[in-house]
């Protein structure tokens, strides 16, 4: 079979955990090789600053990615437009409040530098998520895009997938310290997002089945309009207690369930 071939390159900026790409941009940069609404399996980290080639077939519907040593980094097909409406549509003060209670801050952890979700990353997104006030199984952020991440005042698709991605992330695993990585990210745009929007992403869990959870995240306009939207797929670690983090998560999120349970008694 014919195929084509590009080549891509993720900035070292857009990391997600140490040394390799955030999971959203890193799709979502991918996708553009097969139109922008797609869904990418990742078979392995996405290095940084590293050219890798976009293999595609000759109808453009499916591609694999490889790095330099011809690796297999990842697979892409294109799917048909879709859009996922979350189970609630919180404004933004609540996505501010939820960030404010999200387990991810307070300590050094495996993603304090995620250029989506770090809260101390000064040139991110700045979408941490944390547990809605009303349902703690649904993750929300607050997102207002910047010029950085744009250009003539549009938002590059890449970074709307990244701003998909880390509110994705199973709800229960985030509150319990339970680590996961991402292992399949489909997402859609329905308009472009301009900078200076005022918007929300909301994560929720659809299926779990064992260490695989299906979730789906979408991004909500002031009328709370859904603007893009995402389907995901995390794998949970096997081995959780090869990644010391699950302690630090409970105990920050049992001293923000402590601070939201102060505040509600009005003491």
């Amino acid at each position: 079979m014919k195929t084509s071939t590009r080549t891509l390159q993720i900035d070292a900026r857009l990391n997600g955990p140490p040394r390799s790409a955030n999971g959203g941009f890193a799709c979502g940069t991918i996708a553009q090789a097969l139109g922008g609404t797609a869904s990418v399996r990742l078979i392995r980290p996405v290095p940084l600053e590293t050219p890798l080639e976009v293999e595609a077939d000759v109808d453009g519907l499916v591609a694999q990615v490889v790095d330099p040593r011809h690796q297999l980094v990842a697979e892409v097909r294109q799917v048909d437009p879709f859009t996922m409406s979350p189970p609630v549509t919180p404004g933004f003060d609540d996505a501010e409040a939820a960030r404010a209670s999200s387990p991810l801050h307070g300590f050094r952890h495996l993603l304090s530098n995620c250029v989506v979700c770090g809260p101390k990353r000064t040139d991110g997104l700045h979408v941490t998520p944390g547990p809605l006030a009303t349902r703690s199984d649904v993750l929300v952020a607050p997102f207002l895009p910047l010029e950085r991440d744009a250009t003539d005042g549009v938002v590059h698709p890449a970074a709307v997938w990244g701003a998909l991605d880390c509110p994705s992330y199973p709800a229960t695993s985030l509150l319990d310290g339970r680590i996961g990585l991402l292992g399949t990210l489909a997402a859609h745009r329905n308009r472009d997002v301009l900078v200076g929007e005022r918007l929300v992403v909301v994560g929720w869990t659809i299926e779990n089945h064992g260490r695989s959870t299906q979730t789906a995240s979408a991004l909500l306009d002031e009328r709370g309009m859904v603007v893009a939207s995402a389907r995901a797929v995390w794998i949970e670690l096997r081995h959780q207690g090869l990644v010391r983090l699950a302690g630090r998560f409970r105990q920050s999120f049992a001293r923000s369930n402590r601070s939201v349970e102060v505040t509600r008694r009005g003491l």
